[in-house]
């Protein structure tokens, strides 16, 4: 069970002679057995005439989630757990109420669903059944572990690789990435694995002819199954020959990472914002020289943009763009032959117009990004 701190979630009380209440609110991380003192410690009286008393709580526990991410794919939440004391007006304790512990992260529910849990059934923490992955490529699938799941990756109904997720008493194995590999090895692909290892990546003819030849982790259905039944997603590999795809990784609605590939064009650019003024170029002798600056310019700053198509997908990845666009947290990782970085960047889209079959023939979206950071190295 888990709650979601994007959304409203509640501690509340109605006992008869209530006159006030105070809540000690416990938030931590590592063991779930290893709590410490509150972080919060609040108090409320009861409006006259009722018995009910609600303190909303998701905000204050969401202080102290921050999830991250630099190419390792760790589950980030922390443990959560109130205790409500209830005293009437002689300050005589009538009641206290302990909620348990459950886990939190950075998630939220729709208002349709009318939820205040958001993980408390799924294993399957991804919305849609259908994904996109780029061959010769790694692809990871975010599980909550608490009901045990089993994950079997299939290529033509035969089992490639299968794996059971333990259940676990640690924050931050709440919630396992898993690939065909298994979840060690943050690599995506040979050459950034051969990069990640702190090699020499030389590509060549032959190297392409075997990567052509041979797929790495090749995989067409992945079954996700505990005690709720099984859950199928349905794997798409494309292969991209005239551009250079390129990966995002932003928190979902369930408050994991998630990655997705944007296949086709890309496009880049900078916009440099600055102020100037005019100086005064005369020496002592009223001479100056004509290579001097007159219109000068400060204070200058500039910010690189990337515009990312999708290429063609399915009517599942609505939600999936859905998502991205309400994610707080998004960042790209790019190969080069040097290296691998991964940075963060800022969704600038702000507006979407949902892509059907029926509608439109075929599902694509051009979404504009830019880099959360200054071209030129400001932090100080």
């Amino acid at each position: 069970m888990a709650i979601n701190t994007r959304s409203p979630y509640y501690v509340s009380t109605s006992i008869a002679n209530t006159y006030y209440t105070t809540l000690d609110i416990y938030i931590w991380e590592g063991s779930v057995i290893s709590t410490t003192t509150p972080k919060y410690s609040l108090k409320k009286y009861v409006i006259s005439g009722n018995t009910e008393v609600s303190y909303e709580v998701s905000e204050l526990v969401r202080d102290y989630i921050d999830t991250t991410f630099d190419g390792n794919y760790n589950g980030q939440s922390v443990w959560f757990k109130s205790i409500t004391k209830v005293y009437n007006s002689s300050d005589v304790l009538l009641n206290t109420i302990n909620t348990g512990t459950v886990s939190a992260f950075d998630s939220y529910s729709y208002f349709e669903e009318n939820e205040s849990f958001g993980l408390s059934n799924k294993s399957l923490l991804i919305s849609n059944r259908e994904i996109f992955v780029l061959a010769d490529n790694v692809f990871r699938i975010p599980i909550h572990t608490s009901k045990n799941p089993t994950v079997i990756f299939l290529k033509d109904g035969q089992v490639v690789s299968s794996q059971t997720l333990s259940s676990t008493t640690e924050s931050s194995t709440q919630v396992k990435y898993i690939s065909i590999d298994g979840v060690t090895g943050n690599y995506d692909s040979f050459k950034s694995r051969v990069l990640e290892d702190n090699g020499t990546f030389e590509d060549s003819k032959c190297l392409q002819d075997f990567l052509d030849e041979f797929e790495i982790g090749e995989v067409d259905t992945i079954r996700v199954s505990d005690s709720n039944g099984t859950e199928t997603i349905k794997v798409i590999t494309l292969d991209e020959c005239k551009y250079e795809p390129k990966k995002v990784t932003f928190v979902n609605k369930f408050g994991v990472l998630q990655d997705m590939f944007f296949f086709k064009k890309s496009v880049e650019k900078m916009t440099v914002k600055k102020e100037s003024y005019k100086a005064n170029i005369r020496n002592q002798s009223n001479q100056y020289s004509i290579s001097s600056h007159v219109n000068r310019e400060f204070n200058v700053v500039g910010n690189e943009s990337i515009s990312l198509s999708s290429g063609y997908l399915s009517e599942e990845y609505n939600e999936v763009f859905k998502q991205l666009l309400l994610s707080e947290k998004v960042w790209i990782t790019n190969v080069s032959d040097l290296d691998v970085k991964v940075l963060p960047i800022n969704v600038t889209t702000s507006d979407i117009t949902y892509k059907t079959s029926l509608n439109d023939k075929l599902v694509e979206y051009t979404i504009e990004f830019e880099n959360s950071f200054d071209t030129i190295k400001n932090i100080r």
